[in-house]
C-alpha cells in the first residue's frame, strides 16, 4: 500500500469528452462564420477550427460537423467562403451558431451579404473573407476536414478580430 487516501483515477474512469471540451474552451479561437450555397440554397456555420494550411499554394482549413446543412453545401458545391469576424460582428456569430431561430437561407436574411470568386457567401463588412475552392475533404468520424484553395480575398476595415476564449467572447486590445 502506498498510503494514497485519494487516487488520481485512471483516465478511462473520467469523463474524457468533458474534460476535452474543457480543455478546449481555454484555447483562444478567432471566431468565423463558413457559408457556402447559392440562393436559397445558403448556408452557414459558426467555427472556431478554421487555420491557414500553406501559403504556396494559398490554402485554408475548416472543420466542419458532418450532420450540419453547411456541410452538405460545402459537399454540393465544392466551394466555401470563410468570414473573419470582428469584435462589431457577434450577433452575426450567434445568428450562425443558432442562438435565435433563423435557420438555412434566412442566416442570410439582410444585405450585408455579396459573393467574390466562387459565389460563396461573404459578409461585406468582415475583418476578413477568404473564398475558396475545394481541393480536399478527409471525413474523420462527426467531422469533415475541408482543405481550400484560397481564390479571393478581401480585407476589411481595420477592427479588433472576435475571439471565443472560455465558452464566452472577447477581444485583445492593442497598445
Amino acid at each position: 500500500m502506498n498510503g494514497a487516501a485519494n487516487p488520481q483515477p485512471d483516465a478511462a474512469d473520467r469523463d474524457m469528452a468533458g474534460d476535452f471540451r474543457r480543455a478546449m474552451s481555454l484555447l483562444a479561437g478567432g471566431v468565423t462564420v463558413v457559408t457556402s450555397g447559392h440562393g436559397e440554397h445558403r448556408r452557414g456555420l459558426t467555427a472556431t477550427a478554421v487555420c491557414s494550411l500553406s501559403m504556396d499554394p494559398p490554402m485554408i482549413l475548416a472543420c466542419v460537423n458532418c450532420t450540419g446543412a453547411a456541410h452538405e453545401a460545402i459537399e454540393r458545391e465544392g466551394v466555401f467562403a470563410v468570414n473573419i469576424l470582428s469584435q462589431a460582428d457577434q450577433s452575426i456569430s450567434d445568428l450562425f451558431a443558432g442562438r435565435g431561430g433563423e435557420r438555412g437561407a434566412d442566416k442570410f436574411r439582410d444585405d450585408r451579404w455579396t459573393e467574390l470568386a466562387t459565389r460563396s457567401p461573404v459578409l461585406t463588412d468582415a475583418l476578413v473573407a477568404v473564398d475558396c475552392e475545394v481541393a480536399f475533404a478527409i471525413r474523420l468520424r462527426t467531422h469533415t476536414i475541408f482543405i481550400g484553395r484560397v481564390r479571393d480575398v478581401a480585407v476589411g476595415n481595420d477592427r479588433r478580430p472576435l475571439l471565443h476564449y472560455d465558452r464566452q467572447y472577447c477581444s485583445v486590445s492593442m497598445g
